[in-house]
């Protein structure tokens, strides 16, 4: 045996999996048919020398002795290697002890050392030597499987008939070079014994678990030998020489090899191979005989017979005779079968030897051939033999009957003739003679031994002709040929009347022949047939069987009852009845037993005959005084009749009677009765307990059929109470105790208990009317009547004696398990273990509600629950090991796979309490070794998935729902102990690590990646979610996306391989979830820790593919089978999928929205099955499912309650409509399982697109394919949530992520240099040819556009929450360049209409979106309108930003001036009105916002949203006076949200950082709207409308205290204080009017009187917003970066705003005036000193109403003109800071970005936002710029107006203006109109002084500022005028 570069384990490993890929059938055999013929190539020597370890070498042992000192090259390393000198020692030692080359022992223990991490503890040799084995035996393995796939006579394995004969072709040449004498020689020299002593010897044996796999591994390569040289025989018959071998092995076989007088099974493996090459049944089954005969060597060969016939017929004396016996019975049968072939000259020659066939079957009998072939072949072991073993021995003795039945005549008359000869001398009172033979008899009891249990399946039915017996009786598959008649005449051959020496043996044969339910029927049949009346006589038939038992019943019985309570008496000796005739009628009960088992018809018949009453009878034989034996078989005849429910009420009744079990309390004296008794006294004298056993069975099946509610009700309280409590101390509580002869009996024993405790426990319910009776009792019956559930489940959660035996098994039970040594009984041991475990189970999913049942009803049982015990001491132990011992059960996960399964359910449920988690971790991790070995437990069940996954999936998913239950409990806890997350120290690992790395240990999570490739879809869903688990914990999270990542490359690898290329199953969508849920946490993972890289990879693959992604073979780091989430031809569609969509697309296109519902069922009976569906609802995590047990159980009791009045021919269609509503439940269940895994995968998918596209940074990916991404995936969104046919419930759910994309686009195409050139744009857009420029809006905008306004059409009766997301992803689409107020260039209405307009891209874009909008304008109006008369808070504010967007838009859109087709349509619906009217009704809550602490705000932001659409209609001329036609401003006047402003106490507090507004904040949030709507109007309807005039003064006039409050200096200069007092200003400055009522009126002198007042209140605004004033010093203290917001900037702006609103305000003042400047409205005194700017004047003059002075002015336009170049340079400053962004330091730029975000965004995401900011604050100095200038301008004017009046008309005017002198107040009225020419030339000279600083820095501002804006001049006429003036 030669090792290749893998090493002589790896390769062995290596050729193993290919051959079994390859023989396995599937497509898997054609894609590995070229490395199946080069590992043939490879391993040819191997083969042919099978098993001949390569030799030792000296040069390799030097080498290998030199590589301690120094560096050598060495087969499997890479390079020169220096090995340790242990490692070279060991490797020594494995070379001498297997003669085997130094360097393939080198490679196994270097194997050895690779797989360490798979055997926990076990040392490095031992795993080598383990290691050694496994690579022989899986090179037998793999020579076995090629030798049974070759093509045959037998089987045919697989469909690949190319490779079948290929491998035929390959293994004749190995099998020709004498390969039988090679494995014979191995078999022969294959000695258990040996090997022990070598393995000892060398110390190369380890501890209980390591001897059972290496004897394992040893045996299977002896039996794999065997089975070869089988399989060779049985596919094609061996040769003469094969045989010769095999006859000459065979030979010398001895008996006493098994120690039990039987033949090892190796050697009835060689038997069989050697039966089938001597076999010539397959020449008569060919369809050409004659071609058939040249093709087998029995035939073919000339001199095959010849030799093999004087072989058998020599006088060599076999070791076994018993084995010659048998091979010259089968050749015996071969030359009889050769004789039917006809004449052929090959078998000419041979006439003479088939003649003497009769000759060699004499040998043979004398050889005793039928006993030896029952004794030592066919009851060779407990085990069933296999099949074609079966098949054979049936073939050979079937054919011998067939073919010589003069001989079997002949045995049946030799055994008449010894019957009469023992008849004769038993008359004559002589002993029966001791050496008659018996052939006849030995052919029965073999044949019945062959058949016994089944074993040969329907064989047995040949032996029936049913036409003869039964005429009614169908045809069988078989047919009745002449083989079945011959056959059935056998059967027939002893005739009506059977000998005694016969009875027994046929008997036997005819209960084994009636191991199917068909031959059972045939048997009964039969026998009743020969019951006939013209079968009188017989003794083989039912009614002498019957008979002959009442017969002995009536005998035995005693007429007059004993003075006890029983008829029940123990034997005490046969009476008349001799020892045959007890083994007579046990035959008999054992045959009744049998057909009743297999025939329930046949059990009916019996039992309802009047003249049998079996039950009767056998129920009185137990009273009476008969042989154990006879008991035995009696309660197993019993418990077989118990099976029918009918049958087993009567059981119930006779044993009741018959006091089989001592119920009452005896009298003193007297002894035990019943049953008790036989046990005790007999049974436990003899150590055997068949009686036991057979009522434990009598009794299961009597449970199972059901207990009669009122069992003995007339003598004691009804119940199976006394039967449970006689079973459980009686017998349970004793097993353990008694001494047996065989061992295995005491786990049989065990094994019935616990089947009837746990067939009980499973029918019961906690119910309060058991707790409420009162608590069971270990000492015997209560006083009241209990359910034996509750009795059982109540000693199961106590320290009760039951609960301690149970637990004494399971230790015991596990103590042997874990000695791994073969012993007597080991099946039932398994069993009663798994009957604890459920029982175990049962109980912990019942005992909550039992205990707190008894809680609810005052019980005084201490009831601690079975969890708690199981936690507790074990007193063999004197630990806390219960526990352990059930995580022991799991390492027998290989031959208890259900353990394993239930061991794991149970710590899942007992650990899950926290309390109980901490001690289940210590216990499991307090012993390091303990610790691995408990771990490698749960590792090696998932690692079995792939081995076997028909019987480890259920554990796997068991382990993975405990892994995930226990991850949610506070850690460190037992799951990150099983997953490695946990250190020696229990503390946990910030890292993972493969297996073997620094000692790091192979964990459940190294299991759980590598189960991922090959599990079934249920296992991959559960792997991923704990996945996902593990990735979304915050304690596991980090170590687990870093060992995927680094180590597996998982997630990437798995995403490629998605989606699948067929149909999605519910698992696979739950599966794929996951996996994108991961993705998602990945990806944001990467880009929270700005890993670039990383980054981009992940979304090159989600969003065009990806180009990298990996092979699928390696999808998981390994090989092996394909993934859930992979197939072949997954690789094709990766390589294609970089020209096609994206992965996230693709995906969205494999998940189908339609899930179909099942339809109604009809049902006649039951007509109300949806309200019964409906209240069997029940919650569960996948949404509401029916509780399919509960609507069972209440059609069922429907059912009973109208069943009884039915007649019987409507009993089956009633049965039948449960049946279908069962059904009908089940289907619906699938449906809404399926809903909730499509679910499932959308919100995942949801997930992952989110953070692809929110948190990802759209830089990463090449912006053609970026923006054709979303495009696409946002078009498929809404196309897929439009479906008519689309789920609701799943289409809803990707209406959200429809609102992300759309506000995604919308960012993206917010600024103004975005260029969008991909090839899906171009497509759709039919300009992109003609236009040199690609087109900013692409074409593909307007189809989502129209998509958008179908679903808000569609959508209008869906849920406010689609709504809100439909309506917000609309709004977020109409509002993209919403913003963009980009001015027209000014032209006059000539040029407009002389040239073409020059349209640009964003008003096209604007003007397409309208004329999509256009088409369903009217519908969608009226769907917004009537949701925000009546929809949800949320859907009001966006439907009414809605309409506002699409006014915005119709206004963009149109080029010249336009009438609004929303207000239009909104006025002829009376929209407009009910939007007004709703104002009134949301006052009220407006005010308790106000006033009280809110509940919500929600009102605030109807209101805000009401009045942006309002002002959004007043931009239009059209619009504003609409608004004001319909009553706007009154209605706004008569709200009282306006008159509650706060105190100026609550004005001054910081809100700070609180979430919740504060109420200054909520009164300036319901305020700004409502001013900037009055702003709104006055600007479009223009200061000289009266009319829109008078309406906001009223507006302001109805508020006028608010106002007034509001106009007054703020305490601090708080920003929001600031933009509240420049709204007010502004909107009394744009309201200024002459008013022209009639000054008598009394509104209008009110009016004009609270006008006065907020004109003096503005005019004393003006000295403290000068900018050297106090409020402009506060504004230095605001900070420059709060949250990214420049608050001193905004602050400043407000305060420009408000000096500018003053003096814009006193400009209109005085322009009202007219032209004339002799009646010219003065405001300012007429003096130009220094102004008194100090606080106590400031008051004054605001109180007493005294003017300001022109002094005022000129300080103004000083200071103004200062702050215009501070504010200058400041522009300056941020425009060269905006234009050097991109070169900027990192840490220049943090000045501008909200700190919190700092250490979040990435480098360009930091230069993008400091760009913003910057550029907002050049907009912002712009801004200060223009209102700089604006308030010199208007200082300018007022000064110019009043220097003008006073110099030039004062000296002339003597009286007042008319309007002043009608009203008598006002400021106007404090200014004095005349003026004496001493005052005049004062105020010159004070003008001319004061100005003369001031000249210049106008002149200055004028060239700077004025003469680039405007085509005149005014500040240089201004000033020219002002000197002129002061010239005069």
């Amino acid at each position: 045996m030669t090792s290749s570069s893998k090493g002589m384990w790896g390769s062995m490993m290596a050729l193993g999996a290919v051959v079994q890929k390859a023989v396995g059938g599937g497509p898997a055999s054609f894609e590995v048919a070229q490395d199946l013929d080069m590992a043939l190539q490879r391993h040819r020597s191997n083969f042919i020398s099978l098993l001949r370890n390569p030799p030792k070498n000296p040069p390799d042992r030097s080498t290998l002795l030199r590589s301690v000192n120094e560096a050598v090259t060495l087969p499997g390393y890479t390079g020169p290697t220096k090995l340790p000198e242990m490692f070279v020692k060991e490797s020594l030692i494995l070379s001498d002890m297997y003669d085997l080359n130094e360097m393939s022992a080198l490679s196994l223990l270097r194997a050895a050392e690779e797989e360490r991490t798979l055997y926990p503890g076990v040392p490095r040799g031992l795993i080598a030597i383990l290691l050694y084995y496994d690579s022989r035996e899986q090179l037998v393995l793999a020579f076995k499987t090629l030798v049974q796939a070759r093509q045959g006579i037998s089987w045919v394995v697989g469909d690949n008939e190319e490779l079948s004969a290929t491998i035929t072709g390959y293994t004749d040449q190995i099998l020709g070079i004498s390969l039988a004498d090679r494995i014979l020689e191995l078999i022969n020299n294959m000695e258990v014994t040996k090997e022990l002593k070598l393995l000892q010897d060398n110390r190369a044996i380890g501890d209980a678990k390591h001897r059972m796999m290496v004897l394992q591994k040893y045996k299977s390569v002896r039996t794999c030998l065997a089975d070869i040289m089988f399989s060779w025989a049985a596919q094609t018959p061996l040769k003469k020489e094969e045989c010769r071998r095999l006859i000459a092995h065979l030979s010398k076989v001895k008996l006493s090899e098994t120690g039990n007088g039987t033949v090892d099974s190796v050697s009835i493996t060689l038997l069989m191979a050697l039966v089938y090459s001597l076999e010539v049944g397959y020449i008569l089954n060919a369809e050409d005989v004659t071609e058939a005969v040249h093709h087998f060597p029995i035939t073919s060969d000339k001199t095959f017979v010849t030799e093999i016939h004087q072989e058998l017929r020599s006088s060599r004396v076999w070791e076994t005779p018993g084995l010659k016996a048998v091979v010259q019975l089968a050749w015996a049968v071969s030359l009889s079968n050769l004789r039917q072939v006809g004449q052929v000259a090959q078998l000419q020659e041979i006439d003479s030897i088939i003649e003497e066939d009769e000759a060699v079957l004499e040998e043979a009998v004398k050889g005793k051939v039928f006993e030896f072939l029952e004794k030592a072949v066919i009851s060779s072991s407990d085990k069933p033999l296999d099949t074609f073993y079966c098949n054979k021995l049936h073939t050979i003795l079937s054919d011998f009957i067939i073919c010589m039945p003069e001989r079997v005549k002949t045995m049946k008359n030799k055994a008449d003739e010894n019957s009469r000869q023992i008849a004769a001398n038993l008359r004559e009172g002589l002993q029966s003679p001791t050496n008659l033979e018996q052939p006849f008899e030995e052919l029965l009891s073999c044949l019945a031994a062959l058949y016994r249990g089944g074993q040969c399946g329907d064989l047995v039915e040949e032996y029936w002709c049913p036409s003869e017996f039964m005429p009614s009786a169908p045809q069988t598959s078989r047919g009745q040929g002449s083989r079945q008649v011959a056959l059935f005449k056998f059967v027939r051959l002893p005739g009506d009347f059977l000998p005694p020496p016969l009875f027994i043996p046929y008997i036997n044969l005819l209960t084994s022949l009636s191991t199917t339910p068909r031959a059972a029927q045939y048997v009964f049949g039969f026998l009743r047939l020969n019951s006939q009346p013209q079968s009188q006589g017989s003794n083989v038939s039912w009614d002498h069987f019957i008979q002959a038992l009442t017969q002995y019943y009536n005998n035995l019985r005693v007429e007059h009852m004993p003075g006890t309570d029983t008829v029940y008496r123990n034997w005490q000796g046969a009476r008349g009845i001799t020892p045959q005739e007890t083994q007579g009628l046990r035959t008999v009960l054992q045959l009744i037993t049998q057909v009743a088992d297999q025939d329930e018809l046949a059990r009916v018949a019996l039992c309802d005959n009047a003249a049998w009453s079996p039950i009767i009878v056998f129920v009185g034989l137990l009273g009476c005084g008969i042989p154990l034996a006879i008991k035995t078989e009696l309660l197993n005849a019993l418990a077989v009749f118990s099976k029918s429910q009918n049958l087993a009420s009567k059981i119930w009744q006779a044993v009741e009677g018959v006091g089989l079990v001592p119920i009452q309390s005896t009298v003193a004296g007297y002894s035990s009765r019943g049953l008790e008794g036989d046990i005790e006294e007999l049974e436990c004298s003899h150590e055997e307990f068949p009686l036991t056993r057979a009522f434990l069975r009598l009794m299961l099946d009597l449970v199972c059929s059901g207990v009669p509610p009122m069992l003995g009700v007339s003598t004691r309280m009804p119940g199976l109470v006394p039967y449970l409590v006689f079973v459980r101390d009686k017998i349970f509580f004793r097993h353990d105790s008694r001494t047996y002869k065989d061992v295995k009996e005491q786990w049989k024993v065990a094994r019935g208990c616990l089947m009837i405790f746990l067939e009980i426990l499973q029918d019961y319910t906690p119910s309060p009317v058991d707790v409420a009776v009162g608590t069971g009792s270990d000492q015997g019956l209560s006083t009241e009547p209990h359910q034996p559930g509750y009795v059982l489940l109540v000693d199961l959660v106590q320290d009760s004696r039951l609960l301690k035996m149970m637990l004494s098994v399971l230790h015991d039970g596990v103590q042997l398990l874990n000695q791994y040594t073969a012993t007597s009984g080991m099946e039932d041991l398994h069993e009663s273990l798994l009957l604890v475990l459920k029982i175990f189970s049962i109980t912990l999913g019942s005992q909550k509600q039992l205990l707190n049942m008894t809680s609810e009803h005052g019980g005084t049982q201490l009831l601690l629950g079975i969890d708690k015990m199981l936690m507790s001491m074990n007193p063999r132990t004197g630990i806390c090991d219960h526990m352990l011992n059930i995580a022991h059960l799991i390492g027998h996960h290989v031959t208890l796979p259900h353990h394993a399964e239930l061991a794991t359910a149970i710590i899942k449920v007992v650990g899950t309490p926290s309390t109980t988690q901490s001690q289940l971790l210590s216990l499991f991790t307090a012993p390091a070794t303990t610790a691995a070995v408990v771990r490698h437990h749960f590792v090696e069940c998932l690692d079995h998935v792939a081995i076997t996954p028909d019987t480890h999936s259920d554990i796997a998913l068991v382990i993975l729902d405990l892994l995930q239950t226990f991850l949610r409990l506070p850690g460190p806890n037992l799951a990150h102990f099983l997953l490695g997350y946990t250190n020696e120290g229990g503390e946990m690992r910030t890292d993972l690590l493969d297996p073997g790395i620094r000692g790091f240990p192979r964990t459940v999570i190294h299991a759980v990646i590598n189960l991922l490739p090959s599990c079934p879809p249920p296992q991959a869903e559960a792997a991923y979610h704990l996945i996902f688990s593990l990735c979304s914990h915050p304690s596991t999270c980090t170590q687990t996306l870093r060992y995927l990542r680094s180590s597996h490359d998982f997630l990437y690898k798995t995403i490629g391989a998605m989606p699948l290329p067929y149909t999605d199953t519910r698992y696979r969508l739950l599966a794929q979830g996951w996996v994108l849920r991961c993705m998602a946490i990945e990806l944001r993972y990467q880009a929270t820790h700005q890993q670039r890289s990383q980054v981009q990879r992940l979304i090159q693959l989600l969003v065009s593919g990806g180009s990298d992604v990996v092979d699928g073979t390696d999808i998981e780091g390994g090989a092996g089978e394909p993934s859930v989430l992979w197939t072949s031809q997954t690789d094709s569609v990766l390589r294609s999928s970089d020209n096609e969509r994206s992965k996230l697309l693709t995906l969205l296109d494999r998940v189908d929205l339609t899930v179909e519902n099942a339809p109604p069922p009809h049902c006649e009976y039951f007509t109300r099955v949806d309200e019964m569906l409906k209240h069997c609802d029940t919650a569960t995590s996948e949404g509401k499912m029916i509780d399919i047990k509960r609507l069972h159980y209440n059609l069922q009791v429907v059912l009973q309650e109208g069943v009884a009045a039915a007649p019987l021919v409507q009993k089956d269609p009633l049965q039948e409509e449960v049946q279908t509503v069962v059904s009908y439940a089940m289907a619906i269940n699938r449906s809404r399982s399926l809903l909730a895994a499509h679910k499932h995968f959308l919100e995942a998918w949801k997930q992952l697109v989110e953070v692809v596209v929110a948190v990802c940074p759209p830089e990463i990916v090449e912006a053609a394919t970026h923006h054709t991404f979303l495009h696409t995936l946002t078009l498929e969104l809404i196309k897929r949530v439009h479906d008519d046919e689309a789920q609701p419930d799943l289409s809803t759910l990707l209406v959200s992520t429809i609102l992300l994309l759309v506000t995604t686009l919308r960012s993206l195409y917010s600024q103004p240099t975005v260029n969008v050139n991909t090839q899906y744009v171009s497509l759709l857009d039919h300009t992109a040819s003609s236009t040199p420029m690609a087109s900013q809006f692409p074409s593909s905008l307007q189809l989502i556009l129209k998509d958008l306004v179908d679903c808000v059409l569609c959508f209008k009766q869906n849920s406010q929450s689609v709504r809100a997301s439909i309506y917000a992803a609309l709004l977020n689409y109409l509002l993209i360049r919403g913003e963009d107020s980009t001015p027209k260039p000014q032209s006059s209405p000539t040029h407009i209409l002389l040239r073409p307009v020059q349209e640009t891209q964003v008003e096209q874009f604007h003007r397409e979106n309208y004329d999509v909008l256009q088409e369903k304008l009217p519908h969608l109006i009226d769907v917004l309108s009537s949701e925000f008369r009546a929809g949800h808070d949320v859907c009001k504010m966006l439907s009414l930003s809605i309409l506002d967007a699409l006014v915005a838009v119709e206004r963009k859109a149109s080029v010249l001036e336009y009438e609004s087709q929303v207000l239009r349509y909104m006025t002829e619906r009376d929209s407009v009105r009910e939007l007004l009217d709703s104002l009134l009704n949301d006052d009220r809550l407006l005010v308790s916002l106000l006033t009280e602490d809110p509940d919500n705000l929600r009102p605030m932001y109807v209101f805000e949203a009401k009045m942006a659409l309002l002002a959004r209609f007043a931009l239009t001329p059209v619009g504003a006076r609409t608004l004001l036609q319909s009553g706007l401003m009154s209605r706004m006047g008569e709200m009282k949200a306006f008159d509650c402003r706060p105190d100026d106490q609550s004005y001054q507090v910081d809100p700070g950082d609180e979430f919740l507004p504060s109420v200054t904040q909520r009164y300036q949030q319901i305020l700004f709207p409502a001013l900037r709507m009055c702003l709104g109007v006055c600007t479009v309807l223009g200061s000289e409308n009266y009319s829109a005039s008078t309406h906001v003064m009223h507006f302001l006039v109805s508020h006028v205290d608010a106002m007034a409050t509001a106009l007054r200096p703020p305490r601090s200069a708080h920003p929001s204080s600031l933009e509240e007092l420049a709204l007010i200003t502004a909107t009394v400055a744009g309201a200024t009017h002459h008013s022209h009522a009639h000054p008598l009126d009394p509104a209008a002198i009110e009016i004009q009187a609270q006008m006065t007042r907020l004109q003096q209140l503005m005019l004393a605004l003006i000295p403290h917003f000068l900018p050297s004033g106090r409020i402009m010093k506060d504004l230095s203290e605001l900070p420059q970066n709060k949250d990214g917001h420049n608050l001193q900037v905004q602050a400043k702006t407000s305060a420009l705003q408000v000096l500018s609103n003053c003096i814009t305000y006193a400009r209109n003042l005085v322009q009202q005036s007219g032209q004339n400047v002799r009646v010219c409205r003065l405001l300012f005194r007429p003096t130009l000193d220094a102004p008194q700017l100090s606080t106590h004047d400031l008051k004054r003059v605001v109180t007493s109403g005294q003017p300001l002075t022109l002094g005022v002015l000129v300080e103004c336009m000083n200071q103004a003109c200062v702050q215009f170049k501070e504010v200058q340079s400041a522009k300056d400053s941020a425009s060269s800071k905006l234009h050097a962004v991109d070169t900027a330091q990192h840490q220049d730029l943090e000045q501008y970005i909200n700190p919190a975000l700092l250490d979040q965004l990435s480098p360009l995401a930091r230069r993008r936002l400091a760009a913003t900011h910057l550029t907002e604050l050049v907009a912002a100095r712009s801004l200060q710029l223009q209102l700089a200038a604006h308030t010199v301008e208007g200082c300018v004017l007022l000064l110019w107006r009043h220097l003008e009046y006073f110099i030039l008309h004062s000296a002339y005017s003597v009286t007042s203006r008319p309007e002043e002198e009608g009203t008598g107040h006002g400021i106007g009225s404090a200014v004095p109109r005349s003026m004496s020419p001493t005052e005049v030339s004062t105020l010159k000279a004070q003008a001319d002084s004061a100005l003369q600083e001031v000249f210049p820095l106008l002149e200055e501002l004028d060239h700077q500022y004025s003469s680039g804006v405007t085509h005149v001049s005014f500040l240089g006429a201004a000033v020219r005028r002002i000197k002129r003036l002061l010239k005069t």
